[in-house]
């Protein structure tokens, strides 16, 4: 039995697998500020899912985490968690070996080998959710970094607005009162993927990718003709854009990355 894991800003998925290849039951629980107490609810969460039978091993994506991927280090979604033993609390609470990998590189992987990159050799993901994050996969791989992949902290403005700042579900909940899935002024999704586009641009640029596929749950209500209409402009460089689209995978992208993680 192994479990499989996605940490996010808001929620925790879980799922266990028999094989290490399938998953076989998912459970979503919130995330807590709380580091023990989270690690409680993963522990209690993850023994609910496989009836108590022990787990030979598990694995799954975090944001923030250290060089040594055993902790977070970014103070800005989990304040509580930041230099606590993550990787260290979970193999002693689920009493097995356990990964961690940053948790927009494990849903590039998913959406790369069973989504929406399956065909292509370069694919660079982004997730504009809670906050905002992205990987480049190369050949069916998360690519070789020193200290990680963090786009969404890339500036923007002059004044130093980072593409998070403006545009992740935080800021836009921050800036307009209301959650992203509550607003409606096609005028906001038209500036939002405005500087998605411009994001998108310094990807390209940097990256080179085949195709960039763009998770997480505020990414679903951008307008993905505007993101490519905008970025047509911006993208001067090169004789055509790569193809933009939205996962194919959705929440389950960083589960069925992670069960790759255990190999």
């Amino acid at each position: 039995m192994y479990l499989i894991f996605d940490i996010g800003g808001t929620q925790i998925k879980l799922a266990i697998s028999s094989d290490g290849q399938n998953l076989d039951k998912t459970k979503t629980i919130p995330t807590q500020q709380d580091f023990y107490r989270a690690i409680t609810a993963i522990k209690e969460a993850a023994f609910e899912l496989s009836g108590g039978e022990p787990f030979q091993a598990a694995a799954g994506g975090a944001r923030a985490l250290d060089q040594t991927k055993t902790k977070l280090v970014n103070r800005s979604h989990f304040p509580l968690w930041v230099d606590a033993p993550l990787k260290g609390k979970l193999e002693e609470v689920l009493n097995t070996r356990v990964k961690l990998e940053n948790d927009a590189a494990v849903a590039g992987l998913g959406e790369t080998l069973f989504g929406a990159g399956k065909d292509y050799r370069i694919v660079v993901y982004i997730t504009v959710s809670t906050g905002i994050g992205g990987a480049r996969i190369v050949e069916g791989k998360i690519d070789q970094n020193t200290l990680g992949f963090e786009p969404g902290n890339q500036i923007i403005t002059l004044e130093g607005d980072t593409l998070e700042s403006l545009i992740s579900g935080v800021s836009l909940e921050r800036k307009y009162g209301q959650k992203p899935q509550e607003i409606n002024d096609p005028g906001i999704w038209d500036s939002v993927a405005r500087i998605l586009a411009i994001g998108l641009n310094n990807s390209v640029v940097h990256w080179s990718p085949d195709i960039i596929i763009l998770g997480g749950s505020v990414s679903e209500s951008i307008p993905l003709d505007k993101v490519n209409g905008y970025l047509r402009q911006f993208l001067t460089v090169f004789p055509e854009p790569p193809k933009i689209t939205k996962s194919a995978l959705g929440s389950q992208a960083g589960l069925l990355g992670a069960l790759k993680l255990l190999t």
